[in-house]
Formats: structure tokens, C-alpha cells, sequence
């Protein structure tokens, strides 16, 4: 029914009620005002819930894409992390490995040893990437040295290569030393390719891709910084970019990242771009963060064409529900319509506080587990340090992983890993308080604050939560299961901390002393 028709059938009603109670033109009249008000309160509370809900959700669309590029950004570093110690890992196990087979020759007689290894590591091109040193301790110089590294003496040259070594070894033959190693170089020149590729092949929604530059120098200017992984140009990868660049409105981002990345590390801000896959030039919010080791500014960004348009689809799904709502009211008299209208808007502001409340426990939950993601982690070792600043109590910090999870993964699938993890949360979300926390702070490294926990008990609580883990058994295929083990390390706030960062360094070392002590322990690091 349009509104000419509903106009029509009420006046006519007016009308016949009029002509059969005999009442005079006054209450045509007043029947006609009494219409136009209906009219008028329909348009204003129309117009009123359009302006409360398309301004309220514009503010929590803006917010959740904000979140989205710093989640984004952050698990990519948090994969970085992860892919350096596997591959540190790697090579400690590649080199034990070849001083296993260096030293199944120590036999050989000095002359043949010694032909032996240099044959061995100059004629065999899977070794070219390693440091080898082979030095006479009676003459005092390196006999063989294929890249180059020997210093004066043995002693100045192990200060001088085992700290840009990722990992290595030293044997002895009679009067001959072995120095076996890898560079920490060439362990992140895998580790950066390797992420490259993963960027290149990842996929968003949208025209949202991320990208890296990497900074050569901080103090700005036509060459501060090289285009390292960029998916929608990626034939400009490896050129130079320069602080004076400017977007088609004057704008200089490249000047505007780099100083927030020097004042803060990351940064939000908006310039002009071409989009994706087109070459259409639209205006970008991006999120940018530095990751400190490799001078890698790690960036994602979103298109505000993309933002309005799903905006504009929220809006016209409420506009469509709100007109349905507000023509019952029409319907109703005068005084129900006023309060009704008041309802609507109460309703309304009720309905985007609790849609707005489930969109931030979705955010800050991580799907898989049910824990706490990074996201929330992160505000809440904020809140837990400030009220250690204030109170002076410390609650136990625990960071745990699982041991082999990634030989579960690769024999049993991601399934099988899957549930591992979830089981593993159960079991130690059944062992906690309610007030405790457990955050997934990424991959199957989880975070734990315990309120109330005190030093002296830590160690033993932790022993408790890996006894519980230990009696879990997933089952894997019919009539197979398989067991877990953790390892653990807790630390505490301590009154040198600046911010939460350093109690989850420490708690981390600990967790590494549990697996070089042999996994499925707990240690503690104060």
C-alpha cells in the first residue's frame, strides 16, 4: 500500500465517521492535522534511526578494517618469527649432522684428514653455504678457509665469525681444529624469500594485498628505501623509492610512513594508490609496522571505495527494515506513535551497543581454540602490567607450545593438529579461574596469565598442567592415539619493566630452556 492510497482510506474513513456521527468540518480538519502529524513523525523518525545507524556503523565498519590490517600485519611478522627459528633450527641440525660425518674420518692420518676435508667441502656444492675453518694449531694459520673468514690467530677468529654464526660447531683432529657453522646471513636470506613467496600467493577480500619495503636509510631521501615484495606492482619490486615521492593530491606517504615509523614503529595513515589488478587511483587507509631485525616495514591497506560500499549495503538493508518498522507505527494514534518512536530509537541504539558487542568478542576470540587472540592478548597484559604497576602484585605469566606439533601436522594432518590444540586449551581452561586468561598468541604458542599465582607455586602449577596435557590421548585413526607434551616457561613482572614485552621475553627463554633441557618440563626465568 503507498502512502496516496493510506492517505485516501483514512480520510475516507474520517469521512464516513464524520457523515454518520454527524460531526461538523472541525473534525475533517482535525482528522486532516492528525494525518499530516502521523506523516511528519514518520519522515523524522525515518530520517533519525538512517542518521543514528549510518553514522554508528560507519564508525564500527572503519574500526573493525582498522583491526583487520594490524591483525594482518602482525601474524605475518609473527610467521617471520616463526620461520626463523625453524629454520635456525634447521641448520643446527644440518650442521650436527656434518660433524657426525667429519668425524667418522678422524682416522685418517693428518695428510689425509686434511685432503679429505678440504675435498670434501670444496668439491661438494650442497656444503657451498657453509663457513669452514680448518686451522693448524702448531703453525698458527688456517689451512683451509673457503670463504674467507680467518683472522691472525684461532683464537680471534672464533670472536671474530661465531657471532654472525646462526649456529655451529668445533671439532678437533690432533693438532687441527674444525670451525663448522652457518650464517645468521643466509639463514634470513631463506627465511625472507620464503616470505616473499607466502605474500605474493596470499589472497584477501577485496583490493587488499600486503607489501614490503625495506629501509636503507632513516634519515629520508631519494634512496631511503627499497620496494622488497609489492603484489600489485610486481615488476617495480626492487626499485628505489624516495621521501619526496607524492600521490596525486601532493600527498607524500613514503615522508608520512617513515616518520611514524620512527616515532612509533607502526602507523595508520591514508594517501592515493593505484588499485589492484586496475588503473583506477583511489584513496587507501594503510597500516604500517616495522619489523626492527630485517629494517622490513611490513604494510597492509584497505581502499576507502571498498569501505563505503559495504557500508552503503548495511545501510540499505537498515533503511529497508526501518521503513517496515516505522509504517506499523504510523498506524497506531498519536501519543503510541510518539512513544513508539522513542522506543525505536532506544531499540536501535540498543540493537548496533549489542551488535557491537559481538563483533568485539568475535574480534577478540580466536575461532579454532575459543581462546583470546593476539589482539586481546595484547590488551590484556597491558591492563595485567598496569595493575602490577599500581598494586606491586604480579600475576604469573606462562607462554607454552606444543612439542613436535609441527611432526603431528605433517603425519597426521591439520585436522588431527587442530584438535590437538583445542584439547590441549580444554584441559587447561578446566585446571584455571575464570579471571585467568588464555591467549592464542600464534600458531600453537599460547600465552597464560594467572592472577593470584605466586612465585614460589609456579613451578609446581606447572608441573600440574603438564601431567593433565600428558594424560590426554587423541585419537588419530581408528584404534590409534596419540599422546602431548608441553613445554613451559613462566616468568613475572618485575620492577625494571618498562612494558609487558619484557616479562613475555623472559617467560620465552624459559619456554627455550624447556626444550633444549629435552621438552615436556617447565622452567622459570625471574
Amino acid at each position: 500500500m503507498n502512502w496516496t492510497t493510506f492517505v485516501t482510506l483514512i480520510l475516507w474513513e474520517m469521512g464516513m465517521w464524520v457523515i454518520n456521527r454527524r460531526y461538523t468540518l472541525t473534525t475533517i480538519v482535525i482528522g486532516s492535522i492528525l494525518c499530516f502529524v502521523m506523516i511528519l513523525f514518520y519522515l523524522l523518525s525515518l530520517d533519525k534511526i538512517r542518521d543514528i545507524y549510518i553514522g554508528e556503523t560507519q564508525k564500527t565498519v572503519y574500526g573493525l578494517k582498522k583491526s583487520f590490517l594490524a591483525n594482518t600485519v602482525d601474524n605475518m611478522i609473527s610467521v617471520i618469527d616463526h620461520r626463523r627459528d625453524a629454520r635456525a633450527e634447521a641448520m643446527e641440525r644440518f650442521v650436527n649432522r656434518t660433524a657426525v660425518a667429519i668425524n667418522l674420518k678422524k682416522g685418517l692420518a693428518d695428510a689425509e684428514f686434511n685432503d679429505f676435508l678440504i675435498s670434501f667441502f670444496r668439491d661438494n656444492p650442497d656444503y657451498s653455504f657453509m663457513s669452514v675453518i680448518l686451522w693448524d694449531v702448531g703453525k698458527d694459520r688456517a689451512i683451509y678457509d673457503g670463504q674467507n673468514l680467518a683472522g691472525s690467530t684461532w683464537e680471534s677468529t672464533l670472536n671474530a665469525v661465531i657471532p654472525g654464526l646462526s649456529a655451529y660447531t668445533v671439532l678437533d683432529h690432533g693438532a687441527k681444529k674444525i670451525l663448522l657453522g652457518v650464517s645468521k646471513t643466509y639463514v634470513d636470506e631463506l627465511v625472507k624469500t620464503e616470505i616473499a613467496d607466502i605474500i605474493r600467493n596470499s589472497e584477501f577480500e577485496g583490493n587488499t594485498y600486503i607489501w614490503v619495503n625495506e629501509i636503507l636509510n632513516y634519515e629520508g631521501g631519494p634512496h631511503y628505501a627499497i620496494r622488497r615484495v609489492h603484489p600489485n606492482l610486481p615488476e617495480t619490486e626492487g626499485t628505489y623509492l624516495s621521501t619526496e615521492m607524492r600521490d596525486i593530491k601532493g600527498n607524500q606517504p613514503y615522508l608520512t610512513e617513515l616518520e611514524g615509523i620512527k616515532k612509533d614503529g607502526e602507523l595508520y595513515f591514508e594517501y592515493y594508490f593505484k588499485e589492484l589488478n586496475s588503473e583506477k587511483v583511489s584513496l587507501k587507509l594503510t597500516y604500517a609496522k616495522l619489523y626492527k631485525d630485517y629494517d622490513w616495514v611490513i604494510a597492509m591497506g584497505v581502499y576507502q571505495d571498498d569501505i563505503q560500499a559495504y557500508i552503503d549495503q548495511t545501510t540499505e538493508k537498515s533503511q529497508v527494515l526501518a521503513s517496515r518498522l516505522t509504517l506499523l507505527l504510523v498506524l497506531l494514534f498519536v501519543a503510541i506513535l510518539i512513544l513508539s518512536f522513542s522506543l525505536m530509537v532506544l531499540i536501535e541504539k540498543r540493537h548496533y551497543r549489542k551488535s557491537r558487542k559481538i563483533m568485539e568478542s568475535e574480534m577478540n576470540q580466536d575461532p579454532l581454540t575459543m581462546a583470546g587472540n593476539r589482539r586481546s592478548g595484547t590488551h590484556d597484559l597491558s591492563a595485567a602490567f598496569k595493575e602490577y604497576q599500581a598494586s606491586g602484585y604480579s600475576p604469573g605469566i606462562m607462554i607454552y607450545d606444543l612439542d613436535s606439533f609441527k611432526s603431528i601436522n605433517d603425519q597426521y594432518g591439520h585436522s588431527v593438529g587442530d584438535l590437538v590444540l583445542i584439547e590441549v586449551v580444554k584441559a587447561i581452561s578446566g585446571m584455571i579461574r575464570s579471571s585467568d586468561k588464555i591467549i592464542r598468541w600464534g600458531g600453537d604458542e599460547f600465552v597464560v596469565i594467572f592472577y593470584g599465582l605466586q612465585e614460589k607455586n609456579a613451578l609446581v602449577f606447572g608441573e600440574r598442567i603438564l601431567s593433565k596435557v600428558s594424560d590426554l590421548k587423541i585419537l588419530v585413526a581408528e584404534g590409534k592415539e596419540i599422546g602431548i607434551t608441553l613445554s613451559i616457561g613462566f616468568s613475572f613482572f618485575k620492577e625494571t619493566d618498562e612494558d609487558f614485552a619484557k616479562v613475555l621475553k623472559r617467560a620465552d627463554q624459559a619456554l627455550y630452556l624447556s626444550k633444549s633441557k629435552g621438552r615436556n618440563q617447565v622452567n622459570i626465568i625471574l
